[in-house]
């Protein structure tokens, strides 16, 4: 089993006696019902074995970092994070079991990540929970389709490898970035996709959505080298041409609301790519507008 670390949050006090920020008002996950809870995956072991640059690791925190002055009132828990080793697969398996309990009591995971790894392990705590037909949407500039290695850039080919029972919808990708033989993976296995253009130029976001009105269960992920390279730069992969920030909270908050989605990762911030801490900071405003936008958890 890998090691857990609780996470400290700490931030500006405008009034002791009022919880009015989320340092004040985040408690420690102890099988609460109904709430959201903040789960960290620190890996970057899965970066490193698709050839990226290491950091993600320390995502996790310095997202929370970030988050820890902001006005927040409601109900908040937070399970740790689960420290990984260079054994991914069974630092993916512990991530899954954790999340697999937050699932069963009928709480709402928001995860972040670590490299893109993370997701295969949100993947197998979703399935140990849920059964019937899973959506999952990415978005993402890669397909993140390859079949070799168990990596960071082949969760979805191990997961519709093995699971029928599973649609993947990816939205942003950047041509440049995936070769023929991934969109010929993809179209093998189904997959619904959209390049940067399409999202911005027609609605596929609107009718993506519709449609995963559909799933018995839908998970919802975020790599963060889908950004602007200017608004994200400490990723793995810059995208000189991804979403701006308008743009990815606006995505967000339409995904957000769907009465069947389960759960959301935010993955691929690395800490010490950064600029700034321009990146840490775009991913905790989005997990904060996730927050705010979505009605119950």
């Amino acid at each position: 089993m890998n090691r857990t670390e609780k996470f400290n949050y700490n931030g500006r006090t405008d009034d002791p006696s009022v919880p009015e920020r989320i340092h004040q008002v985040a408690k420690e996950y102890s099988g609460q019902s109904g709430v959201p809870v903040i789960t960290g995956f620190s890996s970057d072991e899965g970066v490193k074995r698709n050839k990226g640059t290491p950091g993600a690791a320390e995502g996790p925190f310095k997202v929370r970092e970030k988050m820890g002055s902001y006005a927040f009132t409601d109900e908040l828990y937070d399970a740790g994070t689960v420290i990984g080793t260079e054994n991914l697969e069974d630092s993916q398996q512990n991530l899954g079991d954790v999340l697999k309990e937050i699932y069963e009591n009928n709480s709402f995971p928001l995860i972040i990540g670590g490299g893109h790894e993370t997701f295969y392990g949100h993947y197998l705590g979703a399935r140990q929970a849920f059964s019937g037909k899973i959506a999952i949407i990415n978005f993402d500039a890669h397909f993140d389709l390859r079949d070799e290695t168990p990596s960071s850039g082949t969760m979805f080919h191990q997961i519709l490898s093995a699971d029928k029972e599973v649609d993947y919808y990816c939205l942003g990708l950047q041509p440049q970035g995936n070769t023929k033989t991934l969109y010929d993976t993809a179209d093998k296995f189904g997959v619904k996709y959209y390049s940067i253009d399409e999202v911005r130029e027609t609605d596929a976001a609107d009718k993506v959505a519709a449609s995963l009105k559909n799933y018995d269960a839908v998970l919802m992920t975020l790599c963060m080298d889908s950004l602007q390279q200017a608004i994200a730069p400490g990723v793995s992969a810059p995208s000189p041409n991804g979403y701006t920030a308008v743009e990815i909270h606006n995505l967000i908050s339409k995904f957000a609301v769907l009465p069947n989605l389960k759960s959301f990762d935010i993955s691929e911030v690395s800490p010490p790519l950064d600029e700034n801490d321009r990146t840490s900071a775009m991913a905790a405003s989005i997990l904060y507008k996730f927050l705010t936008v979505r009605q119950s958890f």
